[in-house]
């Protein structure tokens, strides 16, 4: 049994929570279990030892800890450390660990691990789980979405284990990477030495000249070339200087798939969001993005230049994925973007002057479009769509670029203000239900100073565990306003049956799928009344903006959590 020092490190996992702070760890997401308790006690005695751990932010589901810690790192860009119970916890945490691998998000995913021994050791089983719990291979449920997974072993490799943690997951492309903690490795003593310096984590990936001058003559000989991008401003500064190449040198940009603030949408040669607008490009130049395009929607033109970039521009985790490529460049999105801007200008004079009207007219068309359908929707009487909620939102949003939208269903960027870098963010590729709250719950913890709004289904509220959530909210103070659009159906469910058999049974029916319905109707809002909020419901469009207003006031003038809950028709 450990003795312990009236100050100073004494245990693994003192020392542990000592080296995640050191190197710039702030936050430990947990959601605890029988195998913390080195991690209590330390935390219990932090007082008498001196030492400076992460600050604690305990969640009531493994989905909501890793969501948040998802969430965390879109807000400051910085490692964020998750701790859940063993295999259990590791198994609840799936879903969001798929989501974070196809996002890039960097989290340190820990999971404590059923005692090794059975008895006679510190920290040995002492409870009938400590057997069922148990697996042979317990980071194999997140082998395929991690980069990296190990087990710490003794007290003198934590800071080499936790380095090297946090090194493969901040090295581009990031991702998630996994490390169990068995509780008596965690119980036992450990030297109070200070943690010895880390190692620089590599570079970014930058491309080299000669790749660049090709991408920059393409670029500049081409009669309509358009940049591609999904979440090129993950990295805010992306957005300034991605604009600025695109107006300098005549070059259209477009948004598919749009999962980030990536240039402003009013941007002169901002084509839209669908690619289908750049039929007329001869240069297609996709930024770092995973599903260029669907071919059963849109594909580039035949004779087009297709060039694909990116730290790993083919995806090479993903187990197909066949998109042509005409030129593959191995770069950061920020490197290749800074390397266009110093070759550009020598080919500046080969650049046709004629394309930028071109350009510009069909992203004309588009805004004009987009226009044309707000207008409708807001002239329109009858039920509320997504289309008008997203308009209604739009008359309420904070002006002054502070307000952060985490859409995982309805929001759309096209639709809403342009707020500026960090204003959007949308949902993972892959897709996995009950991010967007959790996340957006996290973002506000990285960024109290933003009013965050979370734009969610029903479906997807309903996955998030949304007690969990509001208790969160509550328990560290982190006011958000969550606006449900209600439509008491998975529309994805029914798309997807009615795109495949147009002309089926389904589509025959006349009706919702059973495999689709969603209700009855659930009063969503008292869930942040529950937890000292405010909660409205909403089923005439007359009343949206008013109700939307109230919440906003409740969020930023009282600073309470707010749900509104909208029954929508589409």
């Amino acid at each position: 049994m450990a003795v312990h020092d009236s100050a100073g490190v004494t245990t693994v996992a003192e020392a542990y929570l000592r080296v995640l702070k050191d190197r710039g760890v702030s936050r430990l997401f947990v959601n605890a279990g029988t195998d913390f308790a080195p991690l209590v006690e330390a935390y219990a005695r932090q007082k008498q030892s001196g030492l400076d751990f992460p600050e604690l932010v305990v969640c009531a589901h493994e989905n909501l800890a890793i969501s948040m810690a998802h969430g965390a790192y879109l807000g400051d860009g910085r490692v964020q450390a998750v701790m859940l119970h063993t295999s259990v916890g590791t198994a609840n945490a799936v879903c969001g660990a798929l989501n974070a691998a196809t996002d890039r998000i960097p989290i340190l995913l820990t999971a404590g691990r059923s005692p090794l021994f059975e008895d006679s050791v510190l920290g040995s089983r002492d409870g009938g789980i400590h057997w069922a719990q148990e697996m042979y291979d317990q980071a194999s449920m997140v082998r395929e979405l991690v980069k990296w997974d190990y087990e710490l072993r003794d007290g003198v490799q934590v800071a080499a284990v936790v380095d090297r943690a946090i090194d493969i997951a901040m090295t581009v492309p990031r991702a998630p990477v996994y490390l169990s903690l068995p509780r008596e490795v965690l119980a036992r003593n450990a030297h109070g030495d200070a943690p010895p310096p880390r190692s620089a984590t590599p570079s970014d990936a930058a491309p080299s000249a000669d790749t660049v001058g090709r991408l920059a003559d393409l670029l500049a000989g081409a009669s309509f070339p358009v940049f591609v991008t999904a979440a090129s401003g993950t990295d805010p500064a992306t957005a300034t200087l991605l604009g600025q190449l695109c107006d300098e040198y005549s070059i259209g940009v477009l948004e598919s798939g749009s999962r980030r603030y990536n240039v402003a949408a009013s941007h002169p040669l901002h084509l839209g969001y669908d690619l289908r607008a750049a039929a007329d490009a001869d240069v297609l130049c996709f930024l770092d993005m995973d599903v260029p395009w669907i071919p059963a929607r849109a594909t580039p033109p035949d004779d087009a230049i297709v060039v694909q970039c990116g730290p790993d521009p083919h995806f090479t985790r993903y187990p197909i994925r066949t998109h042509r490529s005409d030129l593959s460049v191995t770069a950061s999105v920020e490197n290749l973007l800074a390397a266009l801007a110093a070759a550009l200008p020598g080919r500046s004079a080969r650049i046709d002057k004629r394309r930028r009207a071109a350009i510009e007219r069909a992203a004309a068309d588009v805004r004009s479009q987009t226009s044309e359908r707000l207008a409708a929707a807001a002239r329109a009487d009858g039920p509320i769509t997504k289309t008008f909620m997203n308009w209604a939102l739009a008359q309420v949003l904070p002006r002054e670029q502070d307000a952060s939208v985490v859409s995982e269903y309805w929001a759309r960027p096209e639709l809403l203000p342009d707020g500026g870098p960090q204003s959007f963010f949308g949902t993972p590729p892959a897709g996995g239900l009950g991010w967007g709250l959790p996340a957006a719950i996290g973002l506000k913890l990285a960024r109290p100073e933003r009013t965050v709004i979370a734009a969610v289904g029903d479906g997807a509220y309903l996955f998030a565990n949304p007690a969990a959530c509001h208790h969160a909210m509550a328990m560290h103070d982190l006011p958000v306003l969550t606006v449900i659009c209600a439509n008491r159906k998975w529309t994805a469910v029914q798309g997807s049956a009615l795109g495949m058999y147009p002309a089926g049974h389904a589509a025959d029916a006349g009706q919702l799928s059973p495999l689709a319905e969603l209700g009855p109707a659930v009063a969503f809002e008292q869930y942040a009344a529950a937890s000292g909020g405010y909660g409205e419901a909403v089923d005439d469009r007359r009343d949206l903006i008013p109700a939307l207003g109230r919440a906003l006031h409740a969020v930023q003038a009282e600073h309470r959590q707010a749900v509104v809950n909208v029954s929508c028709a589409d």
